[in-house]
């Protein structure tokens, strides 16, 4: 499995599984011609599966790894119903509690739909400097540029130019090829994140910048690869190399502060009372 398919996955399945929980319990029961899955009386459609993921951009075994998900969940929903689960108080406590939950968060994300910040770089760079120990890693990481060929003979025509060149400019003759299977730049992996394996053995024995030689895995695919350089533990990434994570986490700074001044806002407003807790 390459890197880009284990972090693609990875994020499809943790956003999209609970999201199929709520298409089993709303699953159409009338009859339709445009769906994808159906289990019994229950129809999983095209438009709902677009609705969680972009299928323009999500590998196929991603698509049938949820419909696969869907029906599972359909199937238990639907024996939870036949065995009376459904009729039980508990059932109807559940239900309540997750439909209070449900519309707090659609209150939070109706809060935030409208969200606009201005900011400038200065800005990051003070969010940055006051906040260094978000930019580190418990564990050992990797910055590393890493190209994949489904040619051998292309890689060996990419790793000469970025030896004898530089990493962009092997970028820049590549692109629109077809012998690429992927090209990553600037990323940081852990080593268990790394793939293949030989990566990582390779990059402990290499200087910064250095360029591998062309490693080739078990799908007779070949890997070219620059280290950049070896973070060690609790080592803080420089500004640059981590600017999108700044602003991410810069404006989720900002949107906590917005929630928490609408939360301080309620507090003021309201009548709130809590008596002494008596444990008798």
């Amino acid at each position: 499995m390459t890197i880009l398919k284990r972090l693609s996955k990875k994020k499809v399945r943790n956003f999209s599984i609970y999201a199929l929980l709520f298409f089993t319990f709303c699953a159409k029961e009338k009859k339709t011609d445009d769906f994808i899955a159906r289990v019994n009386d229950s129809y999983l459609t095209r438009e709902e599966i677009a609705s969680l993921v972009d299928t323009s951009q999500t590998d196929i075994s991603e698509i049938n790894f949820l419909i696969k998900e869907w029906i599972k969940n359909e199937l238990l929903f639907q024996k939870a119903i036949d065995e009376g689960i459904t009729d039980k108080k508990i059932y109807d406590d559940i239900l309540l509690k997750s439909s209070r939950e449900l519309a707090v968060s659609l209150l939070i994300e109706e809060k935030y739909k409208n969200f606009e910040l201005d900011f400038t770089e200065k800005d990051l760079l003070n969010f940055y400097d006051e906040n260094k120990t978000l930019f580190q890693n418990a564990n050992q990481t990797y910055h590393l540029n890493i190209a994949s060929f489904n040619d051998e003979d292309f890689a060996i025509k990419f790793r000469e130019l970025a030896i004898e060149s530089n990493w962009s400019k092997a970028v820049q003759f590549t692109s629109g090829k077809k012998s690429i299977n992927f090209i990553l730049s600037d990323i940081i992996l852990e080593e268990f994140e790394i793939y293949p394996n030989e990566i990582s053995r390779l990059a402990n024995g290499m200087l910064n910048n250095e360029v591998s030689i062309i490693i080739k895995d078990l799908k007779n695919d070949y890997y070219v690869f620059q280290l950049v350089k070896v973070f060690k533990p609790f080592e803080i990434y420089p500004f640059e190399l981590v600017k999108e994570l700044v602003r991410e986490k810069y404006i989720a700074t900002k949107k906590s502060e917005l929630f928490e001044n609408f939360l301080s806002e309620l507090y003021s407003k309201s009548q709130i009372e809590i008596k002494e807790w008596n444990s008798k």
